[in-house]
């Protein structure tokens, strides 16, 4: 899928963006770069498929179907939790936006070697173009639940959705730092995707996406389990845009609330730190 994507950029592009300009035309180029790798990517991924773009819609609809008859019609974790349906929605489409992003630019590096050997462009600009390849999928399940779920009133808009911008913001700086932090390993240690589709699974279950906080996890353990930025920002979410009845993390939490959100600031420099470090090794290993 990389190569076509890689393809798919002329070379005209390529050079466009090491050649002498202003800062200010340098970045347009980068810019122009990153979108087109991103919009190619994004087409190439569906391209042969019978439905299409429809996957991109259909997938977590599918794993939220799976989910909802598992954990609330079998196990009942959504009980005692008001409209758990739609937390579990909105949960489960937030969570497939973070595993399919880190997954996909795990791989952005290690699989356009030709691309780093041949030609010169910030290797950053093929990480966060797969990222956004994700966000574009992920922005539109979520503009359909949004404008579905709105009109069907089974969302809760108010104040408190003028937090959600703001958690998505979160939410893409902690799939950000990762997809570098992740790509840049990955390139000198392949081990690291079993690891990861492992660790993403953990997440799942570790991160309030199928079970609610209140009341099925025990007092003692919620403030831990509210550390991980992931299930901090599902919970607020729940809070912002389905139902009030779902405390903020901040009022479980207290000031350790900062903590999830400094640890996803804390992975996006570490990000940065270490792809810049290993980036000039990148050649050696592809």
């Amino acid at each position: 899928m990389a190569t076509s994507a890689g393809s798919a950029v002329s070379s005209e592009q390529i050079g466009g963006a090491t050649s002498s300009a202003q800062p200010r035309g340098i970045i347009r180029r980068h810019a122009n770069l990153t979108r087109e790798l991103a919009v190619s990517q994004f087409k190439v991924k569906y391209t042969g498929s019978v439905l299409g773009y429809m996957w991109s819609l259909l997938k977590p609809m599918m794993m939220f179907g799976m989910t909802w008859v598992v954990f609330e019609k079998l196990f009942h974790t959504g009980k005692g939790s008001a409209n758990f349906t739609m937390q579990l929605l909105l949960a489960m489409v937030m969570f497939t936006f973070f595993s399919d992003c880190t997954s996909q630019a795990m791989n952005s590096i290690a699989s356009n070697g030709n691309m780093i050997r041949k030609a010169y462009f910030p290797r950053h600009i093929l990480v966060i173009a797969a990222t956004l390849t994700s966000l574009m999928t992920f922005a539109i399940n979520l503009s359909l639940i949004v404008v579905v779920a709105g009109l069907l009133r089974q969302l809760n808009f108010g104040l408190q959705s003028l937090a959600f911008p703001l958690l998505l913001i979160e939410l893409y700086a902690l799939v950000l730092g990762l997809s570098l932090l992740l790509s840049s390993l990955f390139v000198m240690y392949r081990d690291l995707g079993h690891i990861w589709e492992v660790g993403t699974q953990l997440m799942l279950y570790g991160s309030l996406i199928v079970y609610p906080l209140i009341p099925l996890v025990p007092i003692r353990l919620r403030t831990l389990i509210l550390m991980n930025p992931l299930g901090q920002m599902v919970e607020d979410s729940r809070h912002a845009m389905v139902t009030t009845k779902v405390p903020w993390a901040a009022d479980v939490a207290g000031p350790l609330y900062l903590v999830p959100i400094g640890i996803a600031a804390g992975l996006l420099v570490l990000g940065i730190v270490v792809f810049n470090r290993l980036m000039p090794r990148f050649a050696e290993y592809l």
